[in-house]
């Protein structure tokens, strides 16, 4: 079971709020599943959600993937220690159709653009399959501009 977790990739927002609706979140999803065929995937960022994701994925023993395009090798804000990185394209968003090519359940915590985008394309490619227990999306407060 791939989990794809998205959302804001900077710290200004709510993060005790992301944590705990994260947090509640995965643990109701995964309730007597073996973990070890669980995968959290997510931005490979140390920063914003994906970092909190991956967080609670190491508390929880969850392997962990970090997906993204190679300019995050590059980025300032670091790449978390994870199991495994993917990475795919050269720029952010290069990375989004393959990101959702590859998971089976689709969690958003806040987040921009590219978070919203990744949404729809999970949309499109579960059209058939009933979203509600595949799609997760929760909204927390933005600090920034």
């Amino acid at each position: 079971m791939k989990i794809g977790i998205v959302g804001f990739s900077s710290p200004q927002f709510d993060q005790e709020t992301a944590r705990v609706l994260l947090e509640k979140k995965l643990t109701k999803i995964i309730t007597d599943m073996d973990k070890s065929s669980i995968e959290i995937v997510s931005g490979y960022t140390n920063i914003g959600v994906p970092k909190i994701a991956y967080e609670i994925a190491d508390i929880m023993g969850l392997k962990t993937i970090g997906f993204s395009a190679k300019k995050a090798l590059s980025a300032n804000c670091g790449l978390y220690p994870v199991n495994k990185a993917i990475i795919y394209g050269k720029s952010y968003g290069d990375e989004s159709l393959a990101f959702v090519d590859y998971i089976d359940i689709l969690i958003r915590i806040g987040g921009g653009k590219q978070s919203r985008k990744e949404v729809q394309l999970f949309k499109e490619k579960n059209e058939a399959q009933d979203l509600s227990k595949l799609l997760f999306e929760e909204e927390v407060e933005w600090y920034g501009k």
